[in-house]
């Protein structure tokens, strides 16, 4: 099969499967008239998979109509928020499951949604920025050598920009997760009695942490290679191509997760059909 036709394939299924989970999964969080911390984690997380997904289509016109300035832009960009908002709310909801954990007293008295809300806030305003700011490296770095030739880019400007999301959109936030979830860890196995309420809020995490650093991982190997010389670049930009569809996968499996493991989300999901 040739690697057009795959890549539409495989893109094809990520729209396909992607957009419907996160659709239903926002309908669930939506309708319930009570509004937890739980369902504003829930409800952020599917609008930016959803948003994400939906502008899928746009990423393919982007390759395969190499002209088009403004849609490549905008992918690139849209591509950048969504890494660095992924990686803020994955390290902001492992935190928030610790505190369920360690601190629940605390956290029936101060984890309100309100709270979480402007946490969100926050979150959404640090990616647009980390996003805007390189948005003309992030379309060149990610985007076929044709395109690539119309830019003349300051190599320092390139190698921070790669540094700043490989350390501010991965590894930071891969260590302020791993942190909170450890202590979740060891608080079930010291906690014996309580395991079963301990490790309920581990549960979703230990699917959502691998899902996103699995599949984000690639794209930023990519990018380190896509500045080097040593590669060929028709195999650059195969990697990098595919590299981008697996980013689109974790917005599929997010909503998974929550469907399955999340029991308050359950619990929202059962009430919309038998209220």
């Amino acid at each position: 099969m040739e690697f057009p036709v795959l890549f539409l394939v495989v893109c094809g299924v990520a729209f396909l499967a992607g957009v419907p989970l996160n659709a239903y999964a926002f309908f669930v969080a939506s309708c319930h008239v009570e509004r937890t911390a739980s369902t504003m984690w829930f409800w952020s997380r599917s609008v930016a998979d959803l948003m994400f997904l939906v502008f899928l289509p746009l990423r393919l016109t982007s390759i395969f109509i190499l002209d088009l300035d403004s849609a490549n832009e905008l992918s690139s960009t849209i591509t950048s928020f969504h890494m660095f908002f992924s990686a803020f709310l994955l390290m902001s909801f492992s935190v928030d499951r610790c505190i369920l954990v360690g601190h629940s007293e605390w956290a029936r008295n101060h984890r309100t949604p309100l709270l979480t809300f402007k946490v969100f806030i926050g979150m959404w305003a640090l990616s647009v920025g980390f996003s805007l700011r390189h948005g003309d490296l992030w379309e060149s770095l990610h985007s076929p050598a044709s395109i690539r030739m119309n830019f003349q880019l300051d190599e320092g400007r390139v190698k921070a920009a790669i540094a700043i999301q490989l350390l501010v959109g991965f590894l930071i936030p891969l260590v302020l997760i791993l942190i909170p979830t450890s202590y979740i860890i060891l608080t079930a196995k010291l906690r014996r009695n309580r395991l079963i309420q301990s490790t309920k809020p581990l549960k979703i995490l230990l699917g959502l942490i691998p899902t996103f650093f699995l599949c984000w991982l690639p794209y930023h190997i990519f990018s380190f290679l896509q500045i080097s010389a040593t590669y060929p670049q028709t195999l650059l930009n195969t990697g990098s191509t595919f590299a981008c569809v697996m980013t689109y996968f974790s917005s599929c499996l997010n909503p998974i997760f929550y469907l399955t493991t999340e029991e308050e989300f359950q619990r929202y999901r059962q009430s919309v059909y038998n209220p």
